[in-house]
């Protein structure tokens, strides 16, 4: 019995052992829940032409590359003659009323769709749909390739080109169906892994502002979607200074973007992801346009956009991070060991008592003088 004592005991101290090291690792466990709902809140729609600035603007302005806000907006095309029609589930919305202007990095003068309503009808036929004209007339000497990018973001969040985003090509019914996740992170230390709430704070958000900073201090000149100091000029593409010192950073992009302290995720954020299915535009729908817009077949088949985004189904999925082991849960675990190692020492505290009581004090006083139990062979003196 000693030596069960013993055994049972180092097994308790090891378990123990392990058990405070897996506290200490400080795990979380993620627990995924899809939820179904009538309605979904939608999320806001940044669309970016291709085009930076609209090459007839600069001609009759003079402006070559903007210096300021201001200028920026003189020689970009306005929402009425890109955006030109908006619906939302099925019912045509003024346009002016549910568009705004946003200036992105590398992409000029964009536009941002938001709307209080909510989705009630997934699929193709819900949600955000609009037309869009590219004017390729109008594009820069230089301009890479035609068509639109889009981003589907949690309201208040900033587009940006080092977030993903999906293209949308000229002469194409394209449409955008969504995947929503909600995430709640753990945000207890030392169990957290995030910092920060979206839209305040994203790994994006973060590491353009940081990217920002990097050019502010180093190039004397701002990037279009800065913000931070007004009086300094943007960045100029044709400005031979500004494109020796944007070289110098792309060279050194890594290493700035991994000294930027963006590494963790916000601990509680919501996620679009979107997949691209697209169609040629039909003839039918080619003629009807060209009929309503007085405008050539050819012209809609290099520079009209149809694009619809929405859910793919009524539900969403839920992520919520919890602790791996709360000290509650260590406390618990820690008794349940000492309970199965006193369990055994009291079996063999009961085992001796009752072999040095049943079989040996009370045979004395019943006057036998044979031992019995442990060395029952034996007789007395």
């Amino acid at each position: 019995w000693i030596v069960l004592v013993l055994v049972s005991a180092a097994f308790m101290i090891w378990q123990i052992s392990e058990l405070i090291a897996q506290y200490r690792n400080f795990d979380i466990i993620t627990d995924t829940a899809t939820v179904n709902k009538a309605t979904l809140e939608f999320p806001e729609v940044t669309v970016c032409n291709a085009n930076m600035y609209s090459k007839s603007l600069k001609n009759a302005t003079g402006i070559i590359d903007p210096k300021n806000e201001e200028e920026l907006i003189q020689i970009s095309t306005p929402l009425e003659q890109e955006i030109f029609t908006t619906w939302f589930n099925g019912i045509e919305l003024n346009t002016s009323e549910y568009w705004r202007p946003a200036i992105v990095s590398d992409m000029g003068l964009c536009w941002v769709f938001h709307t209080n309503q909510t989705v009630r009808r997934p699929g193709f036929y819900g949600g955000l749909k609009f037309w869009m004209t590219l004017q390729q007339d109008d594009y820069e000497e230089f301009a890479p390739w035609a068509g639109a990018l889009v981003w589907t973001l949690q309201p208040g969040s900033e587009p940006t080109v080092l977030k993903a985003s999906n293209g949308a090509k000229p002469g194409k019914e394209t449409f955008f169906p969504m995947d929503y996740t909600d995430v709640q992170r753990e945000r207890t230390a030392p169990w957290a892994r995030c910092k920060g709430e979206a839209p305040q704070y994203t790994q994006s958000k973060c590491r353009n502002t940081c990217y920002d900073d990097w050019v502010r201090e180093n190039c004397g000149c701002r990037n279009l979607q800065d913000t931070s100091d007004t009086s300094l000029r943007f960045c100029e593409r044709f400005n031979e200074d500004d494109t020796n010192c944007f070289n110098e950073i792309l060279d050194l992009q890594d290493e700035i973007l991994g000294n930027c302290g963006c590494d963790l995720p916000p601990c509680t954020e919501q996620l679009y992801e979107t997949t691209l299915t697209e169609l040629d535009a039909s003839e039918t729908l080619i003629a009807s346009w060209s009929k309503e817009f007085n405008i050539t077949e050819d012209y809609i088949r290099k520079n009209f956009i149809s694009v619809t985004v929405n859910f793919k189904s009524m539900q969403y999925d839920k992520l919520t991070e919890s602790k791996g082991m709360t000290f509650a849960q260590l406390l618990g675990a820690i008794g349940g060991s000492m309970g199965f190692f006193l369990g055994i020492s009291l079996v063999s505290i009961f085992e001796l008592l009752g072999d040095l009581i049943g079989m040996r004090l009370i045979p004395r006083l019943f006057g036998h003088k044979k031992l019995y139990g442990v060395g029952a062979h034996y007789k007395l003196s």
